[in-house]
């Protein structure tokens, strides 16, 4: 008896449909290699994916509160202290004021350096500074208006405090004010 062996599709003619991919893919299928045959790559939900990722960052990158800034305003130079320093001028060493928490939270404990008073309460401390204040109304002031005074607040001392302090500095009528250590 004779076997007969049929081939199947192998040996069929080729049909009308037949296109280069599909030829390849038949191809992969006779090597053994089905993984290969298999594989095919959609991009379109990587698209979507960071399409999606886009709009949220637009979205949420706008809903960020605005930082604000404090003004400072630099005195204007002029062609007379563009000029060489006086070698006989002193240096003009800061007021510091020092605010530091105190025992009861209910206010910061306020201090002056040697010479000034102690104040109890930012009210105070105005009244002191505009009292020490050299102008032509008060000629028996310490420090002109454009004398550097400097806000040392403690760590742990509460940002109302040293806010009250600040404005009490400018109430006075200080114009040149900054925040820092001192010594």
């Amino acid at each position: 008896m004779t076997a007969h062996r049929s081939r199947g599709s192998e040996g069929a003619a080729p049909s009308a449909d037949t296109s280069p991919r599909r030829s390849r893919d038949r191809r992969a299928l006779l090597r053994g290699d089905r993984e290969r045959a298999r594989i095919s790559l959609s991009i379109t939900p990587m698209i979507d994916v960071v399409f999606q990722l886009l709009i949220y960052f637009l979205l949420t990158a706008g809903l960020v509160a605005k930082e604000r800034n404090l003004r400072a305003e630099m005195p204007p130079e002029t062609a007379e202290a563009a000029a060489e320093p006086d070698p006989f001028a002193l240096d003009t060493e800061p007021l510091v004021i020092r605010v530091d928490p105190s025992p009861d939270a209910a206010r910061a404990r306020i201090s002056l350096p040697s010479g000034l008073a102690t104040p109890r309460d930012v009210a105070e401390l105005e009244r002191i500074l505009r009292d020490a204040r050299f102008d032509e109304a008060r000629a028996g002031g310490l420090f002109p208006a454009d004398h550097p005074i400097r806000i040392a607040a403690a760590p742990e001392a509460r940002w109302e405090d040293v806010v009250g302090v600040f404005n009490a500095v400018i109430a006075a009528g200080y114009r040149s004010v900054a925040f820092g250590g001192g010594s």
